[in-house]
């Protein structure tokens, strides 16, 4: 069976670039933490938990792809926008489900053609 690669890229500001990163295997035991970390995130009530959530989910994506990268450089490396949509992406990947995909953002306003 091939192996599914698992990448990243991160935005590195003093070099002014992106590296790309691939994870090494996973195992059901990553899985199994993953699926955790995921149903601890789902049940986040409020703004501290929430913030807590996404750290520990860095945290556990660095471990995942080897410490190739610091928990500073994940943060650091993605706008404020992007890094919620950034470890769902790799979460999902991990536990075997379809990458996240970006939805194109949609003109609010109609469609004047007539």
């Amino acid at each position: 069976m091939t192996q599914k690669q698992i990448s990243i890229s991160i935005w590195f500001e003093e070099e002014k670039k992106y590296k790309t990163f691939i994870a090494p295997r996973t195992n059901a035991k990553t899985l199994y933490e993953a699926f955790e970390l995921d149903e601890k995130a789902a049940g986040a009530d409020n703004a501290r938990e929430l913030v807590k959530s996404l750290n520990e989910r860095i945290k556990f994506i660095v471990r995942v792809f080897q410490n190739q990268f610091t928990f500073d450089q994940f943060q650091e490396g993605f706008q404020s926008f992007e890094i919620a949509d950034a470890v769902r992406k790799i979460m999902m990947e991990i536990m075997g489900f379809k990458a996240a995909e970006t939805q194109e953002e949609k003109d609010f306003l109609p469609d004047m053609k007539a």
